[in-house]
């Protein structure tokens, strides 16, 4: 019987990226066979952060360069979706991961009630990231 690949996704705005994203983006390749990489839209980050600094197209494609450069196999798309319940939950609705890797910013304690529910009616498992601190705070990759 053929095995299928551990999918994980991870989610994020990328923007600025910096090495603390790429600790993230590391520690979820141990997680399973292939990642899916939900980036937010700039549309998102209007609303959250009230601007842009690296349009969606590019965040989109550093962090495709940078999972390739890590030799895993993955795909990286852009969250367009825009209703009310929280995005990353409609992403988790629709693409059905086997583990959804949060940041090592997060915990269990703030996900959103939506994000958890999705993930207890798929059976999709909640895994974080251990954040490394840095002494000189993250550095900018881009």
């Amino acid at each position: 019987m053929p095995k299928f690949p551990v999918i994980v996704m991870v989610s994020g705005h990328f923007d600025p990226l910096h090495d603390g994203h790429l600790s993230y983006l590391k520690q979820a390749i141990a997680h399973g066979d292939a990642i899916l990489c939900v980036v937010s839209s700039d549309a998102q980050l209007m609303m959250k952060k009230g601007n842009v600094n690296i349009p969606q197209r590019g965040r989109s494609n550093i962090v495709r360069l940078i999972l390739e450069g890590m030799r895993v196999l993955n795909v990286v798309v852009v969250n367009q979706w825009d209703k009310e319940t929280t995005l990353v939950a409609e992403a988790l609705r629709v693409l059905k991961p086997a583990v959804f890797f949060r940041g090592g910013d997060k915990t269990i304690e703030d996900m959103p009630p939506e994000e958890r529910q999705v993930c207890d009616e798929l059976g999709i498992e909640i895994r974080h990231a251990v954040l490394e601190h840095d002494r000189h705070g993250a550095r900018m990759v881009v």
